[in-house]
């Protein structure tokens, strides 16, 4: 794998420079916006960067950090920032009721294929105005080919970029930021991977990451279930005219193999009185959800890719569902790669891959 060629961009995406960096980490995430950073000699640095870009990847980063820093008679500037993904979150999905906001929407949920909720959440909430103010998040919207599972959101006042990537998580989707240097825009685009899995239905070339076959070196498998809750206790206590009331649900989310449940014990923030009772159940249920996401089963694979392997972004890429194949543990899993963390440094480039929590075949 070859490394890739970088450009500074000003506040109006005009060219600065093109970079040449003694060490670039480059750090792709499929459910979470990336990260890079980038250290330069001083003499390459110029006050007017503000953006970092490459025809080599899907990534914008803005610059939002700024490092100078003298070691004996070496002096360098580290640059480090986020990728445009993070731009959503500088709006907030805020519940639906009186507000000043003028373009607020009028709906309190959306449902349907998880693709579609998306695209519903990002074009209503990507510019809010005031009678005095307006922020606009400048990204232009991509077209829903209504792919993914059924699904039901809230307005429970997340961040903007967190809220997508919940609603499109389920069904092994992400959201990008894709930038077009030619004409100067951003745009929102819902994505997903390709099924590189072995004996894929979709006829794709598989992917097979394993010790056995030596594509892969310094594997750290960690297998934890300490914390993992799979069923919700939901309850909602509310006061009306000084009488405190209380409605609570139970919801059920075993995976595959569970053989007991474990109750996660969470309390509602819902307003009944914006719901009938039918919608109530199912904004607690969703609620309950959300929460027992942060109660997973632990199941971390991370190692670090083998040059003379995979090619990749030509035969794998982030996003794309691979087997897993860890004899040494009895392992046979189908995961999805969630992270990719590049480093060049010295002319050598190297990759640590991050993978979600696999489909476990074999254990």
């Amino acid at each position: 794998m070859k490394g890739f060629n970088t450009i500074a961009l000003d506040k109006n995406y005009q060219i600065v420079s093109l970079i040449r960096s003694t060490n670039l980490q480059w750090s792709r995430k499929f459910h979470e916006a990336g990260t890079f950073s980038i250290q330069i000699p001083i003499e390459q640095y110029n006050s007017s960067m503000r953006y970092i870009y490459t025809k080599d990847r899907t990534e914008l980063g803005k610059i939002t950090q700024i490092n100078y820093v003298r070691q004996q008679q070496y002096k360098y500037i580290q640059l480090s920032g986020y990728f445009m993904e993070k731009t959503l979150d500088r709006h907030v999905i805020f519940q639906n009721g009186e507000s000043n906001v003028t373009n607020a929407p009028s709906w309190s949920f959306q449902s349907g294929k998880a693709e579609d909720v998306a695209y519903a959440f990002f074009n209503a909430f990507k510019t809010l105005t005031t009678a005095s103010a307006s922020s606009n998040l400048n990204i232009i919207s991509g077209i829903s080919l209504g792919r993914g599972k059924d699904s039901v959101h809230y307005r429970n006042g997340e961040l903007l970029g967190w809220k997508i990537y919940d609603i499109l998580k389920p069904s092994g989707m992400s959201y990008r930021v894709l930038y077009d240097f030619v004409e100067s825009n951003k745009k929102f685009e819902v994505w997903s991977g390709f099924d590189r899995t072995e004996n894929n239905a979709d006829g794709n070339n598989p992917i097979i990451f394993s010790t056995k076959y030596g594509n892969i070196k310094n594997p750290n498998i960690l297998i934890d279930d300490t914390e993992y809750k799979n069923a919700c206790l939901n309850t909602n206590e509310q006061t009306d005219n000084d009488v405190t009331t209380y409605v609570s649900r139970a919801t059920f989310n075993a995976a595959s193999g569970d053989d007991e449940y474990w109750f996660l014990s969470n309390s509602s923030t819902l307003n009944r009185n914006e719901y009938t009772s039918s919608d109530l159940a199912v904004a607690m249920d969703n609620e309950a959800l959300n929460a027992l996401t942060g109660y997973p089963k632990i199941i971390n694979v991370e190692f670090d890719a083998m040059e003379s392997s995979y090619e990749y972004r030509t035969d794998f890429d982030l996003g794309d569902l691979c087997s897993i194949e860890i004899p040494e543990m009895d392992l046979s899993a189908q995961a999805r790669l969630i992270g990719c963390y590049e480093v060049m440094k010295s002319g050598q480039w190297s990759m640590t891959m991050e993978f979600g929590t696999p489909i476990i075949l074999k254990r």
